[in-house]
Formats: structure tokens, sequence, C-alpha cells
């Protein structure tokens, strides 16, 4: 079980890269969207692995007959063929965790050998977007023997930057496992051969396995691999999931804190705190509170909030603005209406209804403004709660243009409705002469 859920992890990051790494679009997802989205396919996947426990000896493949027939060299590669397009018709279902299970546990039993012979009936097609998931699957079993001729096949084969990352990450998730320090020392050298026809980007990401890998064998020693490898380098976001995601204690997650302090990148601190606050929000505060430099700590506490207030809103909320000096209230209670006006700005809304040390007039405007082109409809909603009309004309504005950009009608309404219909329509007007200058 460890060993199959061992694969489907790297596919489970495969995946989650592949799905939000559109080839229409050429958007990558964020790191962090990433490796949160992969842990969770973690445990779907093991219950699924599970369900399918018997799937192994129930499902009969044209691949699993021809194991009684070896002497034929023809026939072999006929069945390989055969099993192949069984299994790409499975991971052609909408990539469900459900037929990658399915498909691995086929793969699973080819031999070195008959990998070989089905990444041969792949090379010419490799590069199709459509075999991706087979051709990782593949990568990653082979990989369990023989990583450098994976990663030989990829470079050898794969065309597209996005394939050539994806595949990386896969069957580097394989040799991590298998061999963390040998997955290092192949990227150093990577590193080592940019600028001589190495791409550096497509190995970056799998960074992640590597020192997860590197961390459950040896903390500190993968902690000086970090530091080594970051110093030239702003791809260090995957490195520190990687080692973070192995954490248990809070003098390891400190160390790492003061370790990454060397390289003083900021976005690296604001990484370890994300995944810190994740793991335990108190026992990160707890730490903080520790930290000597006022500057420094006020920008960690506000990291803790970014990371926290995704989970605990309220909570977050109220320990953020505890930590005000009383001159510091109003800015402290707009930097959290900011933050939770992005998610919801009902709870921003309500948690602001229950401060008294700050001008909640000030806050309401800056969340309704705010609030007007990605919240429309709250916006609207809550004009009344603006009791100067310079206020409500200035979030009346905003509502209209985002209005007039999606429905002419409902902001024509929108002003025959507004308490201030005169001051909004010649503001209008104002600002469309304006634009025609």
């Amino acid at each position: 079980m460890n060993k199959q859920l061992g694969l489907l992890w790297g596919l489970s990051l495969l995946i989650t890269f592949y799905l939000g790494y559109s080839y229409k679009s050429q958007s990558p997802v964020q790191p962090a969207e990433i490796i949160s989205s992969s842990n969770n396919s973690i445990v779907i996947a093991d219950e699924i692995l599970e369900d399918n426990e018997n799937t192994k000896d129930s499902v009969v493949t044209p691949y699993q007959n021809q194991k009684s027939n070896n002497n034929v060299s023809a026939t072999k590669i006929t069945n390989i063929n055969e099993a192949l397009a069984e299994i790409k018709s499975m991971l052609g279902n909408g990539m469900d965790l459900a037929s990658i299970a399915k498909a691995y546990i086929l793969i699973n039993d080819f031999s070195e050998q008959d990998l070989v012979q089905a990444l041969a009936q792949l090379e010419n097609s490799a590069s199709q977007p459509e075999n991706l998931p087979l051709l990782s699957l593949l990568l990653s079993k082979y990989a369990e023997e023989n990583p450098q001729a994976s990663m030989a096949f990829i470079e050898d084969h794969l065309t597209s930057a996005q394939s050539k990352a994806a595949a990386t990450m896969s069957v580097i998730a394989t040799w991590s496992k298998k061999d963390a320090l040998a997955a290092y020392d192949w990227f150093v050298s990577q590193k080592n051969n940019q600028g001589k026809g190495v791409n550096l980007t497509n190995s970056t990401m799998a960074l992640h396995s590597i020192f997860s890998g590197l961390a459950k064998q040896d903390f500190h020693s993968a902690i000086d691999k970090l530091i080594d490898i970051l110093e030239d380098s702003e791809n260090n976001f995957f490195a520190v999931s990687g080692i973070t995601n192995v954490l248990t204690t809070k003098s390891e997650f400190a160390e790492l804190m003061d370790r990454t302090s060397e390289l003083e990148d900021r976005r690296l601190k604001d990484s370890v705190i994300n995944y810190w606050v994740t793991r335990d929000p108190q026992e990160a505060i707890e730490w903080i509170d520790s930290v000597d430099d006022s500057e420094e700590r006020t920008k960690l506490q506000e990291g803790v909030l970014s990371s926290w207030i995704r989970t605990e809103p309220m909570e977050a909320a109220n320990w953020y603005l505890g930590n005000a000096e009383p001159k510091e209230k109003q800015s402290y209670a707009d930097k959290i209406v900011e933050k939770l006006n992005y998610g919801n700005p009902e709870t921003a809304l309500n948690w602001l209804s229950q401060q008294t040390d700050i001008d909640q007039d000030k806050s309401t405007t800056k969340l309704l403004k705010s609030s007007a082109y990605r919240h429309t409809n709250f916006a609207i909603n809550n004009l009344n709660l603006l009791k100067n009309d310079k206020d409500k004309l200035d979030v009346s504005i905003r509502i209209h243009m985002t209005l007039e950009r999606n429905n002419k009608k409902k902001a024509n309404e929108f002003v025959a409705q507004s308490t201030i219909k005169d001051a909004l329509q010649k503001r209008i007007e104002e600002y469309r002469k304006y634009s025609s200058d």
C-alpha cells in the first residue's frame, strides 16, 4: 500500500499542476495551491486504493493474458499496445483519481522491460497533451528502478515546457522517496548546467518532493542544502514547502525560520510562516512574540494574519487587532477588512459591527469601495450604512462603472433608484466627458 500510495501521490501532484496549468491560458497556479491540493489528494488516493484492492485480481487485460506467452516478441509488443490503449481509456475519463488508481494497478505489474517497450511505443506521441497522464504513470513506475533513464526520456521526447515540468515532478516524487539525496544531486547538476541547454524551470517544482525526502532523512542537513541552492534562486517556495511538509515540532520550525533569515528574503520567511500557521497558529504566534526586532515582529504578525484568516477569520482578526497600539488600531482594522473582504465581505461587515475602538464609518466605507468590483451586490445592498453622501457617492460611482461594463440596463436602474441620483448622474457625466477627451 505505501508503495502504491507513493506513486499515486506523485501523479496527484502532477494532476494538480496539469489541471491548473491550462494549455490555452498558459497560466500557472500558485505554489501553495498546488501543494495544498496535492496533499489533500493523498487522503483521497489512499481511500481509492483501498477500494480497489481487489481490482488487481478481477481486472483482466490483454497485457495480463500475454504474460503466459512470452516466447513470441511480436505478440508481446501487440499486447503492450493493447494494454496501453486500455489504460489510456481509463485515464481519459476526466482523470479522476479512481481511474488513475485502476490504471496504476495495471501498470504496477509491468516489468522494467515492459516499461521500456511501453515508453518506446509512446516516443513519437509523447508531447501530445492527452498522453501526459499515461506517460507520467509509466515514468513514475520506471523511476523506481531507473530514475536517470526516466529523466532522459523526458528530456529527449517531451517538447512542451508544461509537459516536461509535470512529468519531471512525477518522476522526482518517486525518486525522492527512494533516494532523495540522489535526486538532490541531480537537481544541483541541472542548476550548475543552467545556461548550457538546461532549463531549470522544468525542475524547480520538483524541489517539494526532493526536500520532503531530505528532511525526513536529516532535518538539519536538509536546511543546509536549502540555504546552498537558494542563495541565488527565486524559486524557493517548493523547496521550503517540502521541508515544512514534514516538520512536526516548534523547535524545527523555529530553526528553519532562523536559518532562512540568513537569506534576507521576505517571501521565504512569509512562506515558512504560512505553513507553520496552517499547522499550528498558536505555536507560530508564541515564537513570533519572542522576536526582539519590533519591525520584524510586525511583519511576521501580518504574515500570520494573511494565513490564519483563511481558516479562522474571527480569531485571526481579533488577535491581530489586539496587537495594535491605540494609534494603530484604525490601520490594523483596515488591513483586516481588506483581507476578510477578499473571501467574504459579509464576514468583514459582521466583524466591523463588533468593534468599538475604531471609526466604523471609515472602515465600512473602505469595505464597500473595495467590494464594488468583486462583490457588487453586497456593496449595493449595504450603501445605506454610509452616513456621509460624499462617501456614498464615491462608492456609487464604482458600483455604476462595474454594472455598466456587464449590464447597462441594471446600471441605469441603479442610478434611477439612488438616493443621491442627481449627484451620481453629474459624476457619471463628468467621468464620461473626461474619458472622451
